[in-house]
């Protein structure tokens, strides 16, 4: 029964409902279906949704049956079911991953959460309640959960992946190296880095099995798996996701698509704000819905991404959006990282005001250095303006002999000013780079080509973590360029520049002068 299943589920069958220890699961209602299961859930006949009243047919009209087409993708190399409170997307990831293991005999799935205790408590208890004690053994202290037909679950605390210092992570990294993995499933992906997921999907190479596919859930939130799933376009010469025309699926769901759900429960989530009933209710992800408190207004966001294009070279990985010009004077940011789970990055602007090349990767600082050093002399020994705290000490060491940006201080106890080279990043230094960089904003006098910086710009946001020293991006997002980019643009003046360009054109007038 089961392994003919798994050969309709392949060749494209749809999976409505199914009955699982004498209870059925359904997953696609008809208009009157839903109105009928609504109704016994105590929904009344109008419901107000964000102050409009609709009747409860026509929500019923606007219901998808997303989590049939999520437990029946099994063509998709990866699979995301987002959603808001309620939906049944937990429910659909558990019953997907019974259905790859008693269907594909032999399979062998990770199911992982940030930590093991969040499997114990929120994931195992459900599990259990849709399989019959007859097809498992859940070997406890071994973290494994063996059907009768030879699939495995292995439980997985991806915490250890992501937390903690290099050596453990390695360690933990290393353990998932030895695995032939068929699949996995991960609750809760916002939890999750994008490291951890990469490692998994090198893991995805079992060979018993006809396919292998990643599946995950989570609620609408500020981190990666927006971009990747979303967003495909912006990460077209990004390094760090998959290739954007890799075969990865979103399935999005909204409370509302669930008649099952008690009526006082769904009117209590609907009284709720606005941003909440979108987020949490109706489901929807979008960088508008999600955030709050952005450091760079939306019309500066959208006038920066007008200028997005391509780049016209790539050279030693670094994007090239314009040569160098001759006449035209640069100068070069440095967002420095140890390499291990946060990229660096190097901008490059000219005096005209563009962004000219960049530079993001996963990098050690020897290698990082030799990017700067590669920058630094195709655009003609620039000023170069490194942060120096934490990895940026170590970079400084290495380019201490080009032209590096000294940062110039009064000792006020001594009275004496002191000099030392780079930009010491602090919470008010920070916002002095913030502030300079707005009004270059608001003036038009910042043109940025790479799309990865711009978007970045949607989720910096204002913060009261001591650690982002009053501003940075949002939980799971990246804001290496942003940085790199601030640092670039310190302490230019377009006015300046103009006049140093008026200069130039003008011709030199000799003036005599009659003494009597």
């Amino acid at each position: 029964m089961w392994v003919k299943l798994g050969e309709d589920l392949l060749s494209g069958k749809k999976i409505k409902e199914i009955t699982l220890k004498g209870k059925l699961y359904k997953f696609s209602y008809s208009k009157e279906e839903f109105v009928e299961v609504a109704r016994k859930s105590g929904w009344p006949e109008y419901i107000s949704i964000l102050g409009k009243d609709y009747t409860l047919k026509e929500v019923a009209e606007q219901y998808k049956d997303v989590q049939s087409q999520f437990i029946s993708d099994f063509k998709s190399d990866y699979c995301l079911n987002s959603g808001g409170y309620g939906s049944g997307k937990s429910i659909a990831l558990y019953i997907k991953l019974i259905l790859l293991c008693k269907c594909f005999p032999g399979n062998r799935v990770l199911l992982g959460r940030k930590t093991l205790s969040d499997i114990d408590r929120a994931v195992l208890p459900e599990l259990f309640d849709l399989m019959p004690p007859s097809w498992y053994e859940h070997r406890v202290k071994d973290g494994l959960i063996n059907f009768n037909n030879g699939s495995q679950i292995i439980l997985f605390g991806l915490d250890a992946m992501q937390s903690g210092n290099i050596t453990d992570i390695k360690k933990a990294q290393q353990k998932l190296k030895s695995l032939n993995l068929g699949a996995y499933f991960i609750d809760q992906l916002e939890e999750v880095e994008y490291n951890v997921i990469q490692v998994l999907n090198s893991r995805l190479r079992r060979t018993e099995i006809p396919f292998r596919q990643g599946n995950s859930d989570c609620n609408p939130a500020n981190f990666w798996a927006y971009h990747l799933f979303k967003n495909k376009e912006m990460y077209v010469n990004d390094t760090w996701t998959l290739n954007p025309n890799s075969n990865a699926s979103l399935y999005e769901s909204s409370m509302l698509y669930n008649p099952h759900l008690p009526w006082d429960y769904v009117r209590k989530q609907l009284e709720e704000d606005e941003s909440y009933v979108k987020r949490f209710v109706l489901g929807q992800w979008t960088t508008e819905t999600l955030l709050k408190g952005s450091v760079f207004a939306k019309e500066h966001i959208k006038y920066l991404e007008s200028f997005r294009k391509l780049p016209v070279a790539v050279e030693e990985d670094c994007e090239i959006y314009d040569q160098p010009t001759r006449g035209l004077e640069y100068r070069i940011g440095v967002d420095p990282s140890e390499g291990i789970t946060d990229p660096s990055s190097i901008s490059v602007v000219d005096s005209s005001g563009k962004k000219v090349a960049k530079y993001n990767g996963k990098i050690p600082i020897i290698g990082l250095a030799e990017k700067v050093k590669f920058l630094y002399y195709k655009y003609q020994k620039p000023l170069i303006i490194p942060e120096r705290n934490a990895a940026g000490a170590a970079l400084i060491r290495e380019i201490r002999d080009l032209k590096v940006y000294t940062d110039k201080k009064t000792e006020y106890k001594q009275d004496k000013p002191t000099e030392r080279l780079g930009f010491r990043m602090t919470s008010s230094s920070k916002h002095e780079l913030i502030s300079h960089f707005n009004r270059l904003l608001r003036d038009k006098a910042i043109k940025i080509f790479d799309p990865k910086t711009t978007e970045e710009m949607h989720s910096f946001m204002w913060s009261n973590e001591a650690t982002q020293q009053g501003a940075g991006a949002a939980r799971g997002f990246h804001d290496d360029d942003i940085m790199s980019t601030l640092l670039a643009y310190w302490e230019f003046n377009p006015k300046r520049e103009i006049e140093i360009e008026a200069r130039k054109v003008t011709p030199q007038v000799n003036r005599r002068f009659q003494y009597n």
